[in-house]
């Protein structure tokens, strides 16, 4: 009888982690656009105003979007 319930609690941890696996999965690209996002806020942060203003090739008054279709 301990084994069996060893055997099905192995079995219950195994899924658990599986589960927790295939989500992290799913939404690994999400992250890594949310990371660089802030990797970027945080590199412009550091530069002066005045690069700001004055570079119109790196910072233009307009935002492009673009959706991905899948």
């Amino acid at each position: 009888m301990v084994i069996f319930s060893a055997l099905i609690f192995l079995n219950f941890i195994i899924a658990e982690v599986s589960n927790s696996y295939a989500n992290i999965n799913a939404e690994i690209d999400a992250l890594i656009y949310k990371e660089r996002a802030s990797l970027i806020q945080e590199s412009e942060d550091l530069m002066y105003e005045s690069t700001k203003q004055n570079d119109k090739v790196k910072f233009p008054k307009y935002i492009i979007i673009r959706e991905l279709e899948e």
